[in-house]
């Protein structure tokens, strides 16, 4: 069920939120716009007003509880993004995309190691992160310069 640009979604692996899709990739991802913040999703993550209300629970099984961060009293495990040997650009591609699967899955905050060398993709990194509204603070590791902690509100 492809979607377009304008299309409202409810992004199931958040929880049901509804977001409003404002980029198609070439991937066959979708860009959404959700409360203020933008992110990608993988089209079977997607359903529309109609799918979702559609599936009912059987009457032979109690509906399973669903389990959300919330719930346990604690985030998925951080992600861990390993930028070394990447330019720039290709860094804050993947930095963008692991903050949607780390943001999909539960989780509150990522490890970033960019490495000491030159400190390009180190500054990149932070100016990237600092024009995110997802991201509540970063901050460079005490122990290893090399490597950021990345929170999300």
């Amino acid at each position: 069920m492809p979607f377009s640009v304008g299309d409202q979604a409810i992004v199931r692996t958040l929880g049901n939120k509804r977001g409003e899709i404002i980029a198609i990739g070439r991937d066959g991802r979708y860009q959404l716009r959700i409360e203020g913040v933008t992110m990608w999703c993988r089209e079977e993550d997607l359903a529309t007003k109609k799918d979702s209300s559609r599936t009912k629970p059987s009457q032979s099984k109690p509906p399973r509880p669903r389990h959300t961060t919330e719930d346990r009293g604690h985030a998925a495990p951080p992600g861990r993004l390993d930028l070394h040997g990447l330019l720039v650009e290709e860094a804050l591609a993947h930095l963008t995309e692991e903050i949607d699967r780390s943001l999909l899955r539960g989780a509150d905050r990522i490890e970033v190691i960019h490495g000491k060398g030159s400190g390009r993709v180190k500054h990149a990194v932070h100016r990237h992160l600092a024009s995110m509204s997802v991201v509540a603070r970063f901050r460079v590791d005490p122990v290893n310069p090399g490597v950021t902690w990345v929170h999300f509100r």
